[in-house]
């Protein structure tokens, strides 16, 4: 009965091992796939705002004044 006991105990802490080193696995695969995304995301972002640059609302801080654009507001019929 105390070999039935000592076994099942075994192989629950093997289990609980095993699992453990999968979630750290895991978590260290969707660590590295966030890091690649945000690189390529920072880029992305990066290339869209140099895009728009001349299309970018402007403020004038010095009186307060708050504009939609430099550029003419076509008006839709």
């Amino acid at each position: 009965m105390l070999n039935i006991i000592a076994t099942a105990i075994l192989g629950l802490v093997a289990w609980i091992s095993l699992s453990v080193v999968e979630l750290k696995t895991e978590t260290a695969v969707i660590t590295q796939k966030v890091s690649e995304n945000h690189k390529m995301l920072t880029v992305l972002w990066d290339d869209f705002l140099e895009g728009r640059n001349g299309n970018l609302a402007w403020v004038d801080t010095s009186a307060g004044v708050k504009a939609t654009s430099k550029e003419k507001i076509q008006k839709s019929p």
